[in-house]
């Protein structure tokens, strides 16, 4: 046994917003995310929920008086960067940048979805920059 559920990470990226269905649509239909559980209280609203995307875990809830929206800025690493920031864009997401070939070894692109986060796609082009500090 593990102190670590199955199938999660160690370290867990936890979001609290209005709407957390809507955002798990988003999820959904831009990230290709699973929605792993969305656990309710007795009036319907959202207190914990899980989704997975890229064989990682999200965890969400939805805000309460005593707890405000919190937002967040997400690093995925996906196969196809521009593709992904095109299905986010059609997906309602306004573009932060365009995906391009940076000088620290990735291909990204970044959006922010209509709940204030920050996604950042990205995929590897060259391990030696990314693994070589710069002289």
């Amino acid at each position: 046994m593990t102190h670590v559920p199955t199938g999660f990470q160690a370290l867990v990226p936890f979001l609290r917003m209005k709407d957390p269905r809507g955002f798990a649509t988003f999820c959904q239909e831009a990230l290709g995310a699973e929605v792993i559980m969305m656990h309710e209280d007795d009036d319907g609203t959202i207190v914990h929920g899980e989704l997975r995307i890229e064989g990682c875990v999200l965890e969400l809830s939805e805000t309460k008086e005593q707890w405000g929206p919190m937002t967040g800025a997400l690093h995925l690493f996906v196969e196809d960067p521009d593709a992904l920031y095109a299905k986010a864009i059609e997906a309602g997401a306004t573009s932060l940048f365009e995906p391009a070939d940076m000088p620290y070894g990735e291909r990204s692109g970044g959006v922010t979805d209509a709940w204030g986060n920050e996604w950042y796609f990205a995929k590897v082009t060259d391990m030696k920059t990314r693994t070589t500090p710069p002289e």
